[in-house]
């Protein structure tokens, strides 16, 4: 897959607009990929009274994202070897946008179209970070930094839009399909790119199997990072309100609010942090950084709930909101090439979010089983140490070792 050219085949320099075209693009696209499913979570009462569903069944419907991203994410670099990375966040967005579409087709096409739409969603999950790699090369970092916050943005207005988009079209599924809108902006965004910068060249044959670069310790170290973070990330997202209400004693609304609050950190922290990150040297000041806010957090409302129950929520948001971009940051900075970052990227996409997935099931289990969220939150918070022992390992700077074939290599480098 070609890497950025700062210059045009004649050797002139790149016109601003075509420097800043792809980034514009990317962001685009990144502000499409939390919305659509964010937007679920606040409306499945209407959806449930909507389409007659029980509460029950519709309950799963915030965890397929999560388990989609996992078992699709794999897949991604094989459709970038065979289409260009460019192309291929395009069919991505395209399965996202029949994904939307589909959720229109009653009851069935709610539950189809939520896992075409999260499949649409991992590839563009995967290979944002290698399209970044691909337009800048080694000046990536910012790119993908303003690509992170446009995720965050995206799920911010996903479940902050969805009960006044249900109000205003009369309808929640109508109000979902709206995020259709941005996504065939997007798409028509990327179609010029690809159209620009064309198709990758190389063999699939000759590209290593997503699993392969797992063999290398950089990666699994970048991977379980990847991970414990997306865990601790999802499991505070689904339960804080819940440890706030019954462990601090906050109101319902004060609870909500301070997970809305302390979740708004990511968008500035994806702005600064990726770009300062992949400037140093090691990112392991960034990694304990990130990895003790988010502990002191949940160690806070596990012993002193009561004490601060805003300044540990903070905390939490601050050392999330870090770590997100900071784990993107490594799958970039850790890489030798675009179809390199490919792969690492979907080898700890696809585990983090599996890992994910099933981390908010068990705390809400061990709850159930002991009558408290103690016991959740002491799992979480040696959790944090493994996270850290994991980025204080990806954190040095070292790049992965997996082989990298003459198709991997741009044309420069093979001569």
């Amino acid at each position: 897959m070609q890497t950025a050219d700062p210059a045009t085949r004649t050797g002139s320099p790149r016109r601003w607009w075509a420097v800043l075209a792809p980034a514009a693009a990317l962001v685009l696209a990144a502000l499409c990929l939390r919305g659509p499913f964010s937007a679920v979570g606040p409306v499945l009462s209407e959806l449930g009274t909507e389409l007659s569903v029980p509460q029950a069944a519709l309950s799963v419907l915030p965890a397929l994202p999560l388990v989609c991203f996992g078992l699709v994410s794999p897949v991604a670099p094989a459709l970038a070897a065979r289409l260009g990375v460019q192309r291929a966040v395009l069919a991505g967005l395209a399965v996202l946008a029949a994904g939307i579409a589909l959720r229109t087709a009653g009851t069935w096409g709610l539950y189809a179209g939520t896992v075409l739409l999260s499949a649409g969603i991992a590839v563009g999950n995967v290979l944002v970070p290698a399209a970044a790699r691909a337009a800048y090369g080694d000046r990536a970092a910012p790119v993908l930094g303003a690509a992170t916050a446009s995720m965050g943005l995206s799920a911010s207005l996903g479940a902050g839009l969805a009960q006044p988009l249900t109000t205003a079209t009369g309808s929640a599924v109508a109000g979902l399909t709206v995020w259709l809108a941005p996504v065939l902006v997007a798409a028509a965004a990327m179609t010029l790119l690809a159209r620009r910068r064309g198709p990758a060249a190389g063999s699939r044959a000759a590209r290593p199997p997503v699993v392969a670069v797992l063999r290398d310790r950089v990666a699994l170290a970048v991977t379980v990072f990847f991970g414990l973070q997306s865990l601790a990330f999802y499991v505070m997202l689904t339960w804080m309100a819940d440890v706030l209400e019954d462990d601090a004693g906050t109101s319902a609304v004060r609870a909500g609010a301070l997970v809305a609050v302390a979740a708004a950190f990511g968008a500035p922290c994806a702005l600064v942090v990726p770009p300062l990150a992949a400037r140093a040297r090691s990112q392991v000041g960034w990694v304990v950084g990130a990895t003790l806010l988010s502990a002191v957090g949940i160690v806070g409302l596990l012993l002193a709930p009561t004490a601060a129950p805003a300044v540990w929520a903070v905390l939490w948001g601050l050392g999330t909101g870090t770590a997100f971009p900071l784990a993107l940051t490594l799958v970039l900075v850790r890489t030798r090439d675009v179809a390199q970052t490919g792969r690492l990227s979907a080898a700890a996409q696809s585990v983090g979010y599996l890992l994910a997935a099933t981390g908010p099931l068990a705390v809400g289990l061990l709850h159930d089983a002991t009558g408290g969220w103690r016991t959740g939150l002491t799992v979480l918070a040696v959790l944090q140490v493994l996270q850290l022992a994991a980025g204080l390992y990806a954190g040095r700077p070292r790049l992965v070792t997996e082989p990298t074939t003459d198709a991997d290599r741009p044309a420069e480098a093979r001569h």
